[in-house]
Protein backbone atom coordinates (compact mmCIF):
# COMPACT_ATOMS: atom_id res chain seq x y z
CA UNK A 1 0.00 0.00 0.00
CA UNK A 2 1.82 3.52 -0.90
CA UNK A 3 2.41 5.55 1.47
CA UNK A 4 -0.27 8.27 0.38
CA UNK A 5 -3.04 5.25 1.08
CA UNK A 6 -1.99 4.65 4.38
CA UNK A 7 -2.09 8.75 5.08
CA UNK A 8 -6.00 8.45 3.49
CA UNK A 9 -6.88 5.30 5.94
CA UNK A 10 -5.35 6.56 8.83
CA UNK A 11 -7.41 9.53 8.80
CA UNK A 12 -10.25 8.10 7.87
CA UNK A 13 -10.02 5.40 11.24
CA UNK A 14 -9.24 8.59 13.23
CA UNK A 15 -12.11 10.65 12.16
CA UNK A 16 -14.24 7.16 11.90
CA UNK A 17 -13.56 6.77 15.51
CA UNK A 18 -14.40 10.19 17.02
CA UNK A 19 -17.60 10.83 15.08
CA UNK A 20 -18.31 6.90 16.77
CA UNK A 21 -17.32 8.00 20.12
CA UNK A 22 -19.54 10.97 19.51
CA UNK A 23 -22.42 9.18 19.06
CA UNK A 24 -21.65 6.65 21.98
CA UNK A 25 -21.52 9.62 24.60
CA UNK A 26 -24.61 11.44 23.58
CA UNK A 27 -26.88 7.77 23.74
CA UNK A 28 -24.83 7.52 26.76
CA UNK A 29 -26.39 10.87 28.47
CA UNK A 30 -29.79 11.36 26.71
CA UNK A 31 -31.63 9.39 29.59
CA UNK A 32 -34.97 7.90 29.03
CA UNK A 33 -35.94 4.65 26.79
CA UNK A 34 -35.11 3.86 23.62
CA UNK A 35 -37.31 2.50 21.41
CA UNK A 36 -36.98 0.21 18.29
CA UNK A 37 -38.08 1.91 15.12
CA UNK A 38 -36.98 -0.69 12.77
CA UNK A 39 -39.37 -2.64 10.81
CA UNK A 40 -39.26 -6.60 10.82
CA UNK A 41 -38.86 -7.41 6.87
CA UNK A 42 -38.72 -11.21 5.19
CA UNK A 43 -34.82 -10.63 4.18
CA UNK A 44 -34.21 -10.71 0.45
CA UNK A 45 -31.22 -12.65 -0.85
CA UNK A 46 -29.34 -12.52 -3.73
CA UNK A 47 -26.27 -14.25 -5.40
CA UNK A 48 -22.82 -12.79 -6.39
CA UNK A 49 -21.21 -13.91 -8.83
CA UNK A 50 -17.51 -13.75 -9.82
CA UNK A 51 -16.78 -10.86 -12.98
CA UNK A 52 -13.34 -10.86 -15.01
CA UNK A 53 -12.02 -14.37 -14.46
CA UNK A 54 -11.71 -13.20 -10.67
CA UNK A 55 -12.77 -16.19 -8.89
CA UNK A 56 -14.59 -14.08 -6.23
CA UNK A 57 -18.30 -14.81 -5.32
CA UNK A 58 -21.22 -15.29 -2.82
CA UNK A 59 -23.89 -14.42 -1.05
CA UNK A 60 -25.45 -11.47 -0.05
CA UNK A 61 -28.46 -10.56 1.55
CA UNK A 62 -31.39 -7.21 2.22
CA UNK A 63 -33.29 -6.10 5.25
CA UNK A 64 -35.18 -3.67 4.79
CA UNK A 65 -36.35 -1.29 7.44
CA UNK A 66 -38.11 2.44 8.13
CA UNK A 67 -36.32 4.32 5.89
CA UNK A 68 -33.50 2.57 5.40
CA UNK A 69 -31.84 -0.92 4.16
CA UNK A 70 -28.91 -3.07 4.81
CA UNK A 71 -27.43 -4.93 2.61
CA UNK A 72 -24.78 -8.10 4.18
CA UNK A 73 -22.45 -9.34 1.53
CA UNK A 74 -20.30 -12.42 2.25
CA UNK A 75 -17.73 -13.60 -0.30
CA UNK A 76 -14.88 -15.98 -0.56
CA UNK A 77 -12.21 -16.59 -3.02
CA UNK A 78 -10.78 -12.70 -2.48
CA UNK A 79 -6.86 -12.16 -2.70
CA UNK A 80 -6.05 -12.76 1.54
CA UNK A 81 -5.73 -9.34 3.09
CA UNK A 82 -7.50 -7.37 0.46
CA UNK A 83 -9.64 -3.90 0.38
CA UNK A 84 -11.93 -3.10 -2.25
CA UNK A 85 -14.33 -0.59 -2.83
CA UNK A 86 -18.13 -1.78 -3.02
CA UNK A 87 -21.37 0.24 -4.32
CA UNK A 88 -24.86 -0.41 -4.96
CA UNK A 89 -25.37 0.56 -9.07
CA UNK A 90 -28.03 1.72 -11.00
CA UNK A 91 -28.55 -1.21 -14.11
CA UNK A 92 -27.98 -5.00 -13.33
CA UNK A 93 -24.89 -7.35 -13.42
CA UNK A 94 -25.61 -7.95 -17.48
CA UNK A 95 -25.93 -3.77 -18.17
CA UNK A 96 -24.30 -1.90 -15.59
CA UNK A 97 -24.67 1.81 -14.59
CA UNK A 98 -23.53 4.44 -12.47
CA UNK A 99 -22.90 3.97 -8.45
CA UNK A 100 -26.35 5.14 -6.84
CA UNK A 101 -24.71 4.60 -3.16
CA UNK A 102 -21.82 3.79 -2.20
CA UNK A 103 -21.27 0.96 0.84
CA UNK A 104 -18.38 -0.38 3.06
CA UNK A 105 -15.31 -1.39 2.22
CA UNK A 106 -15.15 -4.62 1.82
CA UNK A 107 -11.80 -6.05 3.39
CA UNK A 108 -10.93 -10.16 3.39
CA UNK A 109 -9.60 -12.18 6.16
CA UNK A 110 -6.09 -14.63 5.80
CA UNK A 111 -8.25 -16.75 4.20
CA UNK A 112 -9.37 -14.49 1.40
CA UNK A 113 -12.79 -14.68 3.38
CA UNK A 114 -15.08 -11.53 3.78
CA UNK A 115 -18.36 -10.20 5.37
CA UNK A 116 -19.20 -6.56 5.09
CA UNK A 117 -22.49 -4.87 6.61
CA UNK A 118 -23.87 -1.41 5.21
CA UNK A 119 -26.57 0.52 5.92
CA UNK A 120 -28.38 2.57 3.18
CA UNK A 121 -30.41 5.38 4.54
CA UNK A 122 -33.27 5.17 1.89
CA UNK A 123 -36.20 3.59 0.92
CA UNK A 124 -35.69 0.17 -0.84
CA UNK A 125 -36.97 0.65 -3.74
CA UNK A 126 -35.36 -0.41 -6.87
CA UNK A 127 -36.09 1.58 -10.13
CA UNK A 128 -37.00 0.10 -13.43
CA UNK A 129 -34.09 -0.03 -14.23
CA UNK A 130 -32.72 -2.06 -11.76
CA UNK A 131 -29.99 -2.57 -8.96
CA UNK A 132 -27.44 -3.94 -8.28
CA UNK A 133 -24.25 -5.01 -5.78
CA UNK A 134 -20.60 -4.51 -7.13
CA UNK A 135 -17.64 -5.21 -5.34
CA UNK A 136 -14.77 -3.79 -7.48
CA UNK A 137 -11.35 -5.04 -7.92
CA UNK A 138 -9.47 -2.67 -4.99
CA UNK A 139 -9.96 -0.19 -2.56
CA UNK A 140 -10.66 3.27 -4.25
CA UNK A 141 -10.44 4.48 -8.60
CA UNK A 142 -6.93 5.86 -8.11
CA UNK A 143 -6.01 3.79 -11.32
CA UNK A 144 -7.31 2.17 -13.70
CA UNK A 145 -7.24 -1.04 -13.21
CA UNK A 146 -8.75 -0.76 -9.55
CA UNK A 147 -12.66 -0.41 -11.31
CA UNK A 148 -13.30 -3.68 -12.61
CA UNK A 149 -15.56 -5.97 -11.02
CA UNK A 150 -14.75 -8.92 -9.31
CA UNK A 151 -18.30 -10.05 -8.04
CA UNK A 152 -21.78 -8.78 -8.70
CA UNK A 153 -25.09 -9.67 -7.95
CA UNK A 154 -28.43 -8.62 -8.72
CA UNK A 155 -30.92 -7.06 -6.17
CA UNK A 156 -34.86 -8.35 -6.60
CA UNK A 157 -37.45 -6.01 -6.23
CA UNK A 158 -39.24 -6.31 -2.48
Amino acid sequence: MTERRQLFWRRLSRRTGLAFLGVLAAAACGGGTATNTATTSAAINFTMTAQNDSKVSGTGQIVKGAGSFTVTIKLTGLPPGSSHVSHVHAGSCAAPGGIAYALQEVIADSSGAATTTSTVLTTYSIPASGWYVNVHHEPDFTEAGYAPSDSCGDLAAA
